[in-house]
């Protein structure tokens, strides 16, 4: 009973990663700058990091309340090892 369990927990694990990989990195850009921004121009000033997330959505919530706490202006969420997503700031 416990290796089913444990084997449908990897199976889910497995499909949820394959479908994490194929997406690209999420950026977002404050009400005030330029919405033409690319994904290549926005990372230059995203230096700082602030953490790993499990979810993209955990990440870009994160990112997206910072802004409106006005602690940074620009964020990414950029995928990194072990199906982790990490936050990076221009501040």
């Amino acid at each position: 009973m416990r290796v089913r369990t444990v084997l449908s927990a990897l199976a889910v694990l497995a499909v949820t990663g394959l479908g994490l990989s194929a997406t690209t990195p999420a950026v977002a850009v404050s009400a005030e700058a330029p919405r033409h921004v690319s994904a290549v121009q926005a990372a230059d000033g995203l230096d700082v990091h602030r953490g790993k997330y499990v979810t993209l959505g955990g990440c870009q919530t994160a990112g997206q309340q910072g802004i409106e706490r006005g602690h940074w202006d620009r964020y990414q969420c950029a995928q990194g090892s072990f199906f982790l997503w990490n936050l990076w700031t221009n501040r």
